[in-house]
């Protein structure tokens, strides 16, 4: 299973750095279901994995991870 990192929040993140849910919505950068898919520990698109990374200076495997769960 892929997932964001635990204890990762992307929203609070992107607003530390000006992106507020509310400028993100306004800037036409995440759309209102974007957003609530994030708060609700959803996975961001590709497009908006690469926004998130380019912003926060992140590598990929900072933001997501693999959680083998065939157990």
């Amino acid at each position: 299973m892929i997932r964001v990192k635990e204890g990762l929040n992307i929203l609070d993140k992107l607003a530390s750095c000006g992106y507020t849910s509310y400028a993100l919505r306004k800037e036409r950068i995440f759309s209102e279901s974007s957003i609530q898919r994030l708060r609700n520990g959803g996975l961001p698109s590709w497009k908006e994995l690469d926004f998130i990374c380019k912003v926060l200076k992140y590598d990929i495997s900072e933001v997501i991870e693999f959680i083998d769960d065939r157990n």
